[in-house]
């Protein structure tokens, strides 16, 4: 059962599919559920995912996730060694 929350607006499928992200970053990075949940809604925070038709589905959860732990904007370009985790508050 899953102790924490997103904090930005989902309507039900953009949720499951921020889950779904949330289980991802756990199994690619080795981190906490917590770690997890705080770097979603440092990364979407101040977003609004309550469309049905979110662009946010054009990409995979495995992507998000990657884009969520990694500094680097391009990290699909880099090799795991010149790659860092983002800072998160």
């Amino acid at each position: 059962m899953l102790k924490h929350q997103l904090l930005f607006p989902t309507c039900l499928n953009t949720e499951v599919y921020c889950l779904v992200i949330v289980q991802q970053l756990i199994h690619l990075f080795g981190i906490t559920e917590k770690e997890a949940f705080l770097r979603i809604n440092s990364f979407w925070e101040g977003d609004d995912f309550t469309s049905e038709d979110d662009m946010v589905f054009i990409e995979s959860p495995d992507y998000w996730a990657k884009a969520i732990y990694y500094e680097q904007s391009n990290w699909w370009n880099l090799s795991q060694d010149e790659l860092t985790p983002r800072k998160i508050e």
